[in-house]
């Protein structure tokens, strides 16, 4: 009967302290509670009588240690953290605390924070702390294909389009990618990140023109002599050209990690691409040709006309482009707010990003997360807002599934601090995806990623009309975007040392 009163009397203050947040605490008070909560791994009791006392500028060791281990023990690792931070500025000391602090960071993946806490542990303790941090943390490996239905133009026939005299489209078709990543440790507060990319891309160039033919139907005799009868006919002829491009990269990029939840993410993209670059050049030809023969004179009689041809030609092409990164993030509790910028000088033009990232643990843990960015980007006159959103979950103790969409057009863009960049030529209306990360053991993971893309390939077109004015023929470049699909999947093994 006592100890029901004494529970009763509990939950009645508890219900006080958590709806009137007017009601004023004292030391004592709010110690004997949270340590009466604390030995009786009450942990909701010890954060609600916590979070009061810090609301009414209570704060001391211990509050600070039962409120870490409290979260800590409801595997809310991302707000145990600073509870435990916050105790060791009151006590660097305890080994206890040290060793909970340590652990949240490492069930949070803040692998840097582990090592730099780890770095002042005696000699001895470092051994029981897990695996010894090398100068090589990790290697990944990936690799994948793309198939696209770009692979043909939907209607050869109206290629040139309505009215037309020429018309072409350059055509993205299947592709393949590989990836391989090293991240090594140059010190506790420094890491370095290195990745190879190969991609190789098929493309075909069509091209469709029509012109006027010349063509001798028949030889007709006269009492004169001879008529050559001709017609001029209009025929469109269709051509194409197959080839590939190949794209070697690197990224380099460093995590420089500060006191205080600060980190600081400077990187660099190189990219050379190789590819043949076909041209085609139109010839307009005067010919003279038999008109009639006429026997009195035993002369043949010629007149002028034009005859229209294209020739194509491939020249080896090559180039270099860069990106130039910058990210800075900091810890704010279960958020992780942080601003990235680039420069770079892709396929001829000069891009400017600025950006926006929020990513939230509303979990206070790792087991549900969620990623915002709002980009702004600058190309000349071209300004452009791209969003995304990533949404991840642990759904098994050995798989976790994360969705993302992207949305606006990145075509010149790049993301995650430029370790990939779309350099391609054509608009990207949005982009969708889901990876599952399979758990074999703590050093081996198994990825399996599925990305969607809609796009737009350009096609040209030349439409031959008559000036009112001069009556001369005028050529006027068209164009017409044509929206098409790809659908990748992409396989890879990381290794965690």
């Amino acid at each position: 009967m006592k100890s029901c009163f004494v529970l009763f009397l509990v939950f009645f203050l508890l219900l006080i302290l958590s709806s009137k947040a007017g009601t004023k605490l004292d030391f004592k008070t709010v110690d004997m509670l949270t340590y009466r909560f604390f030995e009786e791994k009450k942990w909701d009791s010890v954060i609600v009588v916590g979070k009061q006392a810090l609301h009414q500028d209570i704060d001391y060791y211990y509050l600070r240690v039962r409120l870490g281990i409290a979260y800590f023990e409801k595997q809310e690792y991302i707000p145990a953290t600073v509870h435990l931070r916050k105790a060791r500025q009151f006590n660097s000391g305890d080994p206890m605390v040290s060793d909970y602090l340590y652990r949240a960071y490492v069930y949070t993946n803040r692998n840097e924070e582990a090592h730099i806490l780890k770095e002042t542990f005696p000699v001895e303790d470092r051994e029981t702390t897990g695996s010894k941090s090398g100068f090589l943390e990790l290697v990944h490996f990936e690799s994948g294909y793309t198939l696209s239905s770009d692979n043909a133009p939907k209607n050869l026939s109206t290629l040139m389009g309505h009215d037309s005299i020429y018309g072409e489209q350059d055509l993205y078709g299947n592709n393949f990618y590989t990836d391989l990543n090293v991240k090594v440790k140059i010190s506790n507060r420094v890491s370095i990140s290195m990745t190879y990319n190969y991609l190789n891309f098929t493309k075909t160039k069509y091209i469709q023109f029509g012109k006027r033919e010349d063509n001798l139907n028949s030889i007709t005799d006269t009492i004169f002599g001879k008529n050559y009868n001709y017609t001029f006919p209009w025929v469109i002829y269709d051509t194409s050209f197959r080839y590939h491009i190949s794209q070697n990269e690197v990224h380099i990029g460093a995590t420089i990690t500060l006191p205080d939840g600060f980190k600081i993410m400077p990187a660099i993209h190189w990219v050379h691409v190789s590819y043949p670059m076909i041209n085609s050049r139109f010839h307009m030809d005067s010919i003279q040709d038999t008109a009639f023969y006429t026997s009195i004179d035993n002369v043949y009689h010629t007149f002028p006309f034009a005859r229209a041809s294209y020739s194509y030609e491939q020249k080896d092409t090559a180039f270099n482009n860069w990106v130039a990164s910058l990210t800075i993030t900091k810890d704010l509790g279960i958020f992780n707010i942080g601003l990235s910028g680039s420069w770079s000088n892709l396929n001829n033009k000069k891009q400017i990003q600025a950006g926006l990232i929020l990513t939230y643990y509303p979990l206070g843990n790792l087991n549900f997360y969620g990623t915002n960015t709002v980009t702004g980007f600058f190309q000349g006159k071209d300004t452009r807002l791209l969003l995304s959103q990533v949404i991840g979950a642990k759904v098994a103790p050995w798989l976790w599934l994360e969705g993302n969409f992207y949305y606006g057009d990145y075509t010149n863009g790049n993301i995650f601090n430029s370790s990939i960049i779309y350099n391609n030529s054509d608009i990207i209306d949005y982009r969708a995806g889901v990876n599952l990360v399979f758990v074999i053991n703590k050093h081996i993971q198994l990825s399996l990623i599925y990305q969607y893309f809609r796009k737009e390939n350009q096609q040209l077109y030349y439409v031959k009309t008559i000036n009112p004015d001069t009556h001369l023929p005028i050529e006027t470049l068209k164009t017409e975007n044509n929206p098409y699909n790809t659908n990748t999947l992409i396989g890879g093994i990381t290794w965690k040392l």
